[in-house]
């Protein structure tokens, strides 16, 4: 049996927002007194930001942009990078917090990363349904044997 779930758009509009509103609160908080090892806070930006980008895209799924995926991905992306630009902004008010450009790169790059990632798990779906779709389809005797 296979059942399917529609989420409605808002909803996931609304999912999105909080985690994005999560980040923010994230991001508002003194992390000097926190020691991670070199770099893992890029690891960090990456990840964090890679989901934004993932929640963004189903966010998207659900609305037309153009006639091509690559116009929702774009779009996925670039949302998602001016949010880490202005998240980096953001810190520069913020006490013991710094702003990093490296910090904006991993962001955008873990959205680059998770935006392709979505394409190339949905299209698989889509080209399975379509597959599950002709095998269902019956073949009638055209030469009428």
């Amino acid at each position: 049996m296979n059942i399917k779930i529609r989420v409605p758009w808002i909803f996931k509009c609304l999912l999105t927002l909080a985690y994005a509103y999560l980040i923010f609160a994230a991001s508002s908080e003194d992390t000097s007194s926190i020691n991670l090892p070199p770099y893992t806070d890029k690891l960090i930006h990456f990840m964090l930001f890679g989901f934004l980008c993932l929640m963004i895209c189903w966010s998207l799924s659900s609305v037309t942009v153009g006639s091509k995926w690559i116009y929702k991905i774009i779009l996925a992306i670039s949302i998602t990078s001016l949010y880490g630009a202005s998240d980096e902004f953001h810190q520069f008010f913020t006490p013991n917090r710094s702003v990093d450009i490296l910090d904006w790169l991993a962001d955008t790059a873990g959205a680059a990363t998770a935006g392709f990632l979505w394409h190339i798990v949905t299209s698989k779906r889509q080209i399975k349904k379509k597959f599950l779709a002709m095998e269902k389809t019956p073949i009638t005797d055209v030469g009428g044997n």
